[in-house]
């Protein structure tokens, strides 16, 4: 097989596989992105001069040697290095970047949509199995709802977009795919990605309202019957989810009890803030997050907590490697941002307007979801923005190097 091939497979099955398998596609990914390492520095292969990614990697780099300096600066010890290994998949992105983008631009396209096609259908299967016979949160194969709606969410979006963008006779798999990740994401009970997911859902409505009504012509009672359904299954799960949430106001607000899910969370964020004005230069390294927040909520607050981070990826981020880690993290969000606008604005290429959504609906993913829960740190998530990140950076502004495809390539 030539990487031709084999990215093409590889596409579909990394993409099939995060709400399913969940760290699985990690080991995956990591597996791949190694023997990239491999072909570039052996000089078999070389780097891709795509400019926009070697921005991206630039600003990752900034992130990781901002990282580094704070480990050391802050009581360094072998047996903590280990907390650094999160950002190796960084270290990574410019190397699977190179050798993923041998391949066809189109054939690569629908590879991954294929693979979100299967994401979003299996991950709603388990996500049904969880819910109704074993009375949990629906979590997937990710272990962690939260996670679990994050990269359903993402597999679902590039579904309506792929539906939207392409002109295909597998539109209709294609919303019903939106339709099943939609579900999921309503049974998984996290709330801040029930809105994120309604907000990127209007929003790809709006950008490409002229396609609308030509693509959901025939279609109402098919899709107004799965809207019912979806309601008839989540009702009572949006509900609770949404006393609990007036209940712990109610308690943080009148009775000043920071014991309940959002309380805690207030008095991570405080306790987070507290942290960056401290040392806002170096942050306090990552070996030190998960103790200065034990230290600081059972202090301040009197309540003991197991958290790793402080339910605000940016907040974690500047408390972790100071305001350059932060500084960098947010520059290239700004980045995919910009890239992805520009490629909506101006873009005539349907896949190089498939590559802006995914890269739009990318940041606003975990920048939005990221300001209650995690960005990065987390295997599944760090893993899945990698694989969007380069699959949109490739069809937004991506050089296809097909070049070198028929060279042999034995592993991937």
């Amino acid at each position: 097989m030539n990487y031709r091939a084999v990215n093409r497979l590889f596409t579909l099955v990394i993409f099939s596989m995060p709400p399913i398998v969940g760290s699985a596609t990690s080991v995956v990914w990591h597996g791949g992105a190694f023997w990239c390492v491999f072909e570039v520095l052996s000089g078999r292969r070389r780097l891709s001069p795509d400019t926009a990614m070697r921005w991206v990697a630039l600003l990752m780099l900034v992130y990781v040697l901002a990282n580094v300096v704070s480990f050391l600066v802050n009581e360094p010890s072998l047996e903590m290095a280990y907390k650094l290994l999160p950002l190796v998949a960084f270290l990574l992105f410019p190397f699977s970047y190179s050798v993923w983008t041998i391949a066809d631009r189109e054939e690569v396209a629908y590879a991954a949509l294929a693979g979100a096609v299967i994401a979003s259908f299996g991950g709603l299967a388990l996500a049904l199995v969880q819910y109704k016979f074993l009375g949990m949160r629906a979590e997937g194969g990710a272990g962690n709802a939260l996670v679990f709606a994050d990269v359903i969410c993402l597999a679902g979006l590039m579904c309506l977009a792929g539906a939207l963008i392409l002109e295909t006779r597998r539109s209709l798999i294609l919303l019903a795919a939106f339709a099943a990740a939609f579900g999921a994401v309503m049974l998984s009970g996290s709330r801040s990605v029930w809105g994120v997911m309604t907000v990127l859902t209007l929003a790809q409505l709006f950008v490409f309202r002229s396609r609308v009504l030509p693509l959901f012509r025939g279609r109402v009672l098919a899709l107004l019957g799965t809207a019912i359904v979806v309601a008839v299954l989540t009702s009572g799960l949006i509900v609770n989810r949404f006393e609990a949430l007036w209940q712990n106001m109610d308690k943080l607000t009148e009775g000043g009890d920071y014991n309940s899910s959002l309380g805690l969370r207030v008095a991570v964020w405080k306790i987070g803030l507290q942290l960056v004005a401290e040392d806002p230069l170096f942050g306090h390294g990552m070996q030190n997050v998960s103790t200065l927040i034990r230290e600081g909520v059972e202090q301040n607050f009197g309540i003991q907590v197991g958290f790793t981070h402080f339910h605000n990826g940016f907040l974690t981020i500047l408390v972790e490697g100071g305001i350059v880690a932060g500084l960098a993290i947010i520059a290239m969000f700004a980045l995919i941002t910009v890239i992805a606008v520009r490629s909506l604005a101006k873009a005539e290429d349907r896949l190089e307007r498939l590559g802006g959504v995914v890269l739009l609906i990318l940041a606003a993913v975990y920048a939005g979801g990221g300001t209650v829960n995690l960005i990065f740190g987390h295997d599944i998530l760090d893993t899945v923005f990698m694989i969007f990140l380069i699959i949109g950076l490739f069809l937004a502004r991506g050089t296809s190097r097909l070049a070198d495809a028929e060279a042999p390539a034995p592993f991937r």
